[in-house]
């Protein structure tokens, strides 16, 4: 008797799917409609002959951006490979880089988590208007250097940023709070409406504030203290001239 011949038959079994095939299979997929969100966001903003940075623009391409992430249901670890799939792709080039911007910026608005932490130090990148329209309630964490625009038109959220921040910082920003570890550029707080920004390096060049409070190290530099008061000088008072009789 043969003693293989009952394995004539044998085929051998499929591989039984793993949990983490499962999960990266999951991650592909979200990345692949998150991608094709942004593409629908670069497609609609390639219609303008040119693309500028002002606030018609920026409103149209952040509801745009929203518009085409509704549906889509994503995590933090979606975001950071969305940032990472950016990263190494160039893409459409545009004014500033803006459109990936306004896009990471409204993933992190988007995103169920209310903390979000991003380690800018593993991206070539340095997108601008990380942390647009951040509304109350979130917290974004940004680990390095930050580009222009960080925090622009701020809706109650709560920025840090470890590093250096570019231009613009806390432009037209409403409420909430942004600190920079170290140093910004020019028109720091431009349009500032209300809010905290706090610099604890150098401020290139001050914005045209309107309101809220600015600091650069512990000095607040908007609104510019007042000066103390001169002291009120009192005259002393007059001594009585003793008048000398002669007797």
């Amino acid at each position: 008797m043969n003693p293989f011949e009952a394995f004539r038959s044998y085929s051998g079994t499929a591989r039984p799917e793993l949990p983490l095939d499962r999960i990266l299979a999951r991650r592909d997929a979200v990345l692949h409609r998150l991608m094709q969100s942004y593409q629908a966001l670069i497609e609609e903003e390639s219609k303008q002959v040119v693309w500028l940075v002002e606030q018609g623009a920026l409103s149209r391409a952040y509801t745009t951006a929203v518009d085409a992430l509704h549906g889509v249901e994503f995590s933090l670890e979606d975001l950071e490979d969305v940032c990472l799939e950016l990263d190494s792709n160039e893409g459409v080039t545009t004014s500033m880089g803006a459109p990936s911007g306004i896009f990471i910026a409204a993933l992190c608005n988007q995103v169920p988590a209310q903390d979000i932490t991003l380690n800018l130090r593993l991206f070539r990148h340095r997108w601008p208007f990380m942390g647009y329209k951040l509304p109350q309630g979130r917290r974004l964490h940004l680990e390095g250097d930050a580009g222009d625009y960080v925090g622009a038109l701020l809706e109650g959220g709560d920025i840090v940023v470890t590093g250096n921040a570019g231009n613009y910082t806390g432009v037209g920003m409403k409420t909430g709070t942004v600190h920079i570890g170290y140093s910004t550029g020019k028109h720091t707080g431009e349009g500032m409406r209300g809010g905290l920004l706090r610099v604890g390096g150098r401020i290139a060049a001050l914005g045209r504030v309107q309101q809220g409070e600015v600091y650069e190290g512990t000095q607040q530099v908007f609104p510019a203290p007042s000066p103390d008061p001169a002291p009120s000088l009192v005259p002393a008072p007059k001594k009585k001239s003793r008048t000398s009789t002669v007797r």
